[in-house]
This record gives C-alpha cells, sequence and structure tokens, in this order.
C-alpha cells in the first residue's frame, strides 16, 4: 500500500515543472499548502478521480487513513498547544460553498473534523465580487497580510460551486542569527551578468554536506524543529543541472540524510525578498491528475451535481534577513459543473553568491513546507 508523506516525490515533481516553466526567473511556493487542499478534493472524489488525485499527492488508497495522516500533519504544523514555540507557524483551511447548493454533510463534516476546515456559504452567482472579498479577506488574516487577492473574479463564474482554501504562514528568528554589521555589498553571479547585492556574513557551527557538484548547508531556526536547508552547486552556471538531478535522483533525500553533525563553515548569502503567484491547472494536468479537472471527473461525494476541478491558484512570499525568515503561502482550488583542545579543523566555506536552491523543513518529518531557488536576490 503507498503511504502519503509530504517529504514524497511531489514536492519535488511540482518544482521540477514549475522550474521549467518558469525558467529564468525565482521561485518559491509552498509544496504543503497545495498538497493540503488537493487532499481535501481527493476526500470527496471517487473511482478513478480519487485514484489519480492520490497518486499526485502521494495519499493512502483509503480515505478514512488519509484522513488521520493529514489531521496529524496539520496539528503538527499548528502545534499541540503544549509550550511555548519559539517561531510562528500556523495552516488554516476553509470551504466555500455557493448557497443553495446540497453539499454532502458527510463531506463537510469529514473535512471541520480531519482538517480543520470550517464551511462557508457565498454566493458565486448572484453576488460573485462579494464572494471574492471574503475569500480573499480570509487568506489575508491567515497569512498575517503577506497574500493579497489570491482569488481573482475571472476564475469564478455563474457555475462555480465550491472553493476550497488552504493558508499557511511561518516567521522564525535564526538560532545563530547573522550581524547586520557584517552585511555588505558584494558581487552576485548570476544568469542575468555579476551585480552587487547585500550579502550577510557568518562563521558558526552548522550542519553541512557535500556531494557531486554540491554543497548543502542547514541554517535552523530557533526551537530546532525548523530549518533552512541551501543547497549550491559547485558550479557558478550549475543550478539547472542540479534541478534536474533533484528530480531524477532524489537528491533532496540524500542531502538531508547526510547532513553532518555540526562544524565550522563560513557563510556568505545573499538577503532575498519575493513573491509569486501560478495557476497550476495545467502542471497537474500534465503530473497525471487531468481527470479531474475533466468533464468526466467524479466528485459525487461532495455535492449533488456533478462537479470538476476548473482551476487552481497559489501564491506565495517569502523574506530572507539577517534576524530570520517570514513566509507565507495560500492556495485556492476552484470547483465548477462539470466541464578538545585539538587544533580545530578548517572551516568549511559556503560562499553562496550564485543561484541556489533552498528549502523550509520540518526536521522531525522532514515535511518540505515551502521550497525554492534564487536566481537574483534584488
Amino acid at each position: 500500500m503507498r503511504t502519503t508523506t509530504v517529504r514524497g516525490d511531489f514536492a519535488t515533481r511540482l518544482y521540477d515543472k514549475l522550474a521549467t516553466l518558469e525558467a529564468g526567473k525565482n521561485l518559491f511556493l509552498s509544496p504543503f499548502s497545495i498538497q493540503v487542499a488537493l487532499a481535501m478534493c481527493a476526500v470527496g472524489a471517487k473511482g478513478e478521480t480519487r485514484r489519480v488525485i492520490a497518486d499526485l499527492i502521494g495519499a493512502p488508497e483509503s480515505v478514512e487513513e488519509q484522513n488521520r495522516l493529514y489531521a496529524r500533519w496539520i496539528q503538527s504544523v499548528n502545534g499541540d498547544g503544549e509550550g511555548e514555540r519559539l517561531f510562528q507557524l500556523a495552516t488554516a483551511n476553509a470551504l466555500w460553498g455557493q448557497r443553495g447548493y446540497h453539499f454532502n454533510p458527510d463531506y463537510k463534516k469529514t473535512i471541520a473534523n480531519f482538517y480543520d476546515g470550517a464551511f462557508n456559504e457565498v454566493n458565486f452567482v448572484t453576488e460573485p465580487d462579494a464572494a471574492v472579498a471574503t475569500i480573499n479577506a480570509w487568506v489575508s488574516v491567515k497569512t498575517r497580510e503577506k497574500i493579497q487577492d489570491l482569488i481573482s473574479r475571472d476564475v469564478i463564474d455563474a457555475s462555480t460551486r465550491l472553493i476550497l482554501t488552504n493558508a499557511i504562514y511561518f516567521k522564525g528568528q535564526w538560532e545563530q542569527k547573522f550581524e547586520k554589521s557584517s552585511t555588505r555589498d558584494e558581487n552576485w553571479y548570476g544568469p542575468g551578468g555579476t551585480r552587487q547585492v547585500p550579502m550577510m556574513h557568518q562563521k558558526k557551527d552548522h550542519s553541512y554536506a557535500e556531494g557531486d557538484g554540491f554543497q548543502a548547508l542547514e541554517l535552523v531556526y530557533k526551537g530546532g524543529q525548523l530549518s533552512m536547508l541551501l543547497v549550491l552547486p559547485t558550479r557558478k552556471d550549475g543550478l539547472p543541472a542540479l534541478e534536474t538531478r533533484f528530480s531524477a535522483e532524489g537528491l533532496y533525500h540524500q542531502v538531508t540524510d547526510g547532513l553532518s553533525d555540526e562544524e565550522t563553515v563560513i557563510v556568505s548569502l545573499p538577503r532575498f525578498k519575493m513573491e509569486t503567484e501560478f495557476k497550476l491547472k495545467p502542471v497537474l494536468c500534465d503530473l497525471g491528475a487531468g481527470l479531474a479537472f475533466s468533464d468526466r471527473a467524479d466528485f459525487s461525494d461532495v455535492g449533488e451535481e456533478s462537479l470538476n476541478i476548473t482551476e487552481v491558484i497559489h501564491k506565495a512570499f517569502v523574506e530572507v534577513n539577517e534576524e530570520g525568515t517570514e513566509a507565507a503561502a495560500a492556495t485556492g482550488i476552484i470547483m465548477g459543473l462539470s466541464c578538545a583542545p585539538m587544533q580545530p579543523p578548517e572551516p568549511k566555506v559556503f560562499q553562496a553568491d550564485h543561484p541556489f536552491l533552498f528549502f523550509i523543513r520540518d526536521r522531525d518529518t522532514n515535511a518540505v513546507l515551502f521550497s525554492g531557488r534564487i536566481l537574483d536576490p534584488k
């Protein structure tokens, strides 16, 4: 039987597709947010439609098993309520259903009980602008105003019956902060040429790994549960080849499994900030979920009329500086009527002055909460 895991290959396969489509651009997304939103769709799917979504996100064949697993993940992200966490991390789900449409009570109950997703009535048919404003306001609140206008007016119409939303927010300070006084403008060697960017510096003990054509560094956030994993190609023009290997060879797990005990590393890392937005329908269809978007989709456990997915919207935000990281993302799925005093070793040098990959992960589960690449820090 398949086992579901956020650390499964959904994150790497999705990243691989987006990296190709967004060639030449910075990239940032939350695989976790997209996966949870799709899991809520899978709850209401039957037959072959459920199979293709389950295969896409790596969900168990059993809906009940899937629900229990996602409930544990969501609880892990939101915390168990015991003790004060040294970082902010929260996720939220919601259903936005057309007023007067008969939704299956069991479907609404399952989403509420296992995904903590409240059901809200809106009117896409006669009050579409108000419906969009209500959903976007919810997303803004849940992401501390970092994600604005997730749902645009043009993605809904009179046939829209349901929008499923997930939001995730993270803010954490580095366990070992960068001194602002050490930040200075230095060369960045990107695909557009050499330019000056603000580069942060420190010499500290970190978990570190080296492999064929890359270095990897783990920067831990306060509390120790979450970290940023940086994967830097050895060659300044080596990112495209490294991205290909991450998908084809499953390098993510090789890297995390190969991280050493802490050793001294001289770190240079650019400050950066970015916002991204994607319409994921073509990507998810290309990954094998086309049936869920077609008129042959079977979401009969959701409600009384035949529904299919019409679009999947994703927005994400990240800022990395000397203090730490703030990141947020939201996903909206639109469903409509079918259609010792020893000499210390020489410190490692991690000079991130050229394009690299990065992942914000849960160190306990290895779940990829956010992933991205930097081609140009500015």
